[in-house]
């Protein structure tokens, strides 16, 4: 049996002065055995992302949550997807007198926790019933269960003991009253249809037939789309025998020689996504391999995917197509080290059925077809993909459009500096190269066609378009489909410095965050960028967050010589020849190597009992030709030379 939609909409009514923490954050922690009096390393983002995809979530036609809370709009209890991100602040900051939190990851109770919620966060304790009946709104319960059955599992699923139970009503009085003589129950769980007739439907989206799946996999089961990418391992492929990645939510920064494989992670990554591959090389196997696999997880934040393992068919001298998924990822880009780009938009998976069978949601774009377009021939049929920076900016600046707004919002965010915005100006031709008009951008001393600019500034100017064009593409596409367009993008960079100047390396990756978010800002993005730039890993020190983003290090293990793949703990640098002299670039001076090597000498001359006067005269003339006259090496290098006689 299961709770009848009066019964559900009664409760709702006593939950709404109720503070949302006592319904979210305590119980996922007192499930999660939260200790008091120190603190453990937990994921508190996972864990309450978890909590309220399972309990909150009551439509999968929306990706935020609904409460039924107190708040300070009752006609909007709809959360974005970003709510756990929300309530982590409540608990730092409304709550910090009952919650430890040491540092990023770690997180506990304090010390009389339970006393202090009751005395100065609570004018009434929890209306334990009703509470359970909207967290328990579709379990299947014995006809013969009471409401002290359901208050009962309520505090055993809750780890909700005696000292906890100070919080919550367990009688049937007050705020916890129950209209006894009336039915609980029903034989079917609550429609969404008359749950969102109770609640609310949540914003932009309407009721409607459920759209035709798409033909790009098979569908059987598939509910959603907008995953993203949360296990990857390699075995038998690429320079290791086995690459095993552990994605974190938001942003994977992978650090590492040339030649150990960033770019390889990077593939295989969009192919476990997109079933395609950006590349005309895809990965293969090694010659002497025996089972060559890619296993992956893709899913929803909270939700661990399934894994599936493709294996190599050596037959075919191909990876088997993944055509059975229940879920796939939203809208995804990958900005290849050549200029090229991969988009792949799951709107469009339907609108090219009429020419082609299982690639109309991918589309490989060229260094050139940036700018001039794509257009394919589809079984004798002329299909324009894509038009092309130079095209869609004239469209786009000409008719005043939203997509320009963007566009141009995008060139700012992405400016290297405040002083120094990539500013559009009017367009131009240049009668010598093309018949066209063609986009300029604004300098102080004038205006430059793009396609005359530097390669970092055509580098960024390409980003802004993709992103841009990519997303206004995916939502008119959706409204074509009356479908909702997605609110998760999944974004792959690769030598995410290449051609950019040092000021654009240090502001590069926060800028990329602020564009996507100002496309739609209720979107969540997952970024995997692999880069060699201490700037890029400094430009995510304001932003880095140990519950939603990571870092990774490719290296050659020093006894056997083969590459592993590691996360490295994020640490913050300040300056950036630390993160030259870090684990992750592994230099030990942020110096030339001449100047190197020079300071090595000095530092082992001067451990000898008696060096010999001519030799620290030699080293001191080398550090004189290699170091700065400030370098902060001579203070001790001028005490040790005066004392043994030589001339600087």
């Amino acid at each position: 049996m299961y709770f009848n939609a009066k019964q559900i909409e009664r409760s709702l009514q006593h939950l709404d002065e109720l503070h949302p923490f006592f319904g979210t954050i305590f119980l996922a922690l007192q499930e999660a055995n939260l200790p008091e009096g120190h603190a453990i390393p937990i994921s508190f983002i996972a864990i309450l992302g978890a909590f309220l995809e399972k309990y909150y979530r009551p439509t999968s036609k929306y990706g935020g949550f609904y409460t039924p809370f107190k708040t300070s709009n009752k006609h909007q209890r709809w959360n974005t997807y970003q709510y756990a991100n929300s309530l982590r602040r409540v608990a730092v900051d409304t709550f910090s007198d009952v919650t430890l939190h040491p540092n990023s990851r770690d997180w506990g109770w304090k010390k009389g926790y339970i006393d202090i919620l009751h005395q100065e966060h609570l004018s009434e304790t929890v209306p334990t019933l009703h509470l359970a009946i909207w967290l328990f709104r579709n379990r299947n319960w014995s006809g013969e269960t009471t409401p002290e059955n359901i208050i009962q599992t309520f505090f055993e699923e809750f780890h909700i003991g005696a000292e906890e139970q100070k919080l919550f009503n367990p009688t049937l009085t007050g705020n916890n009253r129950f209209p006894f003589g009336e039915s609980l129950w029903q034989e079917q769980p609550i429609s969404e249809e008359t749950l969102l007739a109770i609640i609310g439907v949540p914003p932009n989206v309407q009721l409607k037939p459920k759209r035709r799946q798409p033909t790009l996999f098979d569908n059987t089961g598939l509910e959603e789309y907008g995953a993203k990418l949360q296990h990857l391992t390699m075995t038998e492929i690429g320079p290791a025998d086995e690459f095993e990645l552990d994605c974190a939510t938001r942003i994977n920064a992978i650090t590492g020689d040339n030649a150990l494989g960033k770019t390889f992670l990077l593939e295989c990554a969009w192919w476990a996504l997109t079933n395609t591959w950006a590349s005309k090389y895809p990965a293969h196997p090694k010659k002497t391999a025996q089972k060559p696999a890619i296993a992956f997880q893709i899913g929803k934040e909270g939700q661990p995917g399934k894994t599936q393992t493709v294996p190599y068919d050596w037959k075919s001298q191909s990876w088997s197509t993944t055509k059975k998924r229940n879920i796939l990822p939203g809208l995804s880009v990958f900005a290849q080290a050549d200029g090229s780009f991969a988009v792949w938009d799951p709107a469009k998976i339907d609108s090219l059925a009429q020419y082609t069978d299982d690639t109309e949601a991918f589309l490989n774009i060229s260094r050139e077809d940036v700018w001039d377009g794509v257009i394919e021939t589809i079984k004798d049929k002329k299909v324009v993909r894509c038009r092309g920076l130079i095209e869609d900016w004239i469209t786009w600046q000409t008719s005043k459009s939203a997509a320009f707004d963007d566009f141009r919002a995008a060139l700012k965010a992405l400016s290297p500096h405040p002083q120094d915005i990539l500013k559009p100006g009017e367009p131009t031709r240049i009668p010598e190269l093309d018949v066209r008009l063609v986009p300029t951008i604004e300098f102080s001393y004038g205006s430059v066609p793009v396609m005359l600019c530097s390669a970092g500034i055509k580098r960024i100017v390409a980003l802004a378009y993709i992103l841009v064009w990519a997303w206004h593409e995916h939502v008119e596409q959706a409204q074509l489909t009356r479908t909702d367009p997605q609110r998760s993008i999944v974004l792959i960079i690769d030598e995410m410095e290449a051609h950019l100047h040092p000021f654009w390396q240090r502001a590069i990756v926060p800028a990329i965050i602020a564009v996507i978010h100002a496309l739609s800002k209720e979107t969540s993005t997952q970024i995997i960028i692999a880069t060699h730039s201490p700037l890029v890993l400094a430009s995510m020190e304001p932003v880095f967050d140990e519950d939603q983003d990571k870092l990774f290090h490719l290296r050659v293990d020093e006894d056997d010589r083969s590459v592993q793949l590691e996360e490295m703990p994020f640490v913050k640098r300040g300056r950036i020849d630390r993160w030259l002299t870090s684990d992750i670039f592994g230099l030990a001076q942020p110096r030339s190597q001449e100047a190197e090597v020079a300071i090595q000498e000095a530092n082992a001359i001067q451990l000898e009992d008696n060096p010999a006067k001519e030799q620290v005269q030699t080293i001191s003339d080398t550090l004189v030709r290699l170091l700065a006259q400030d370098d902060e090496y001579w203070p001790l290098w001028t005490y040790f030379a005066k004392e043994r006689g030589v001339i600087l």
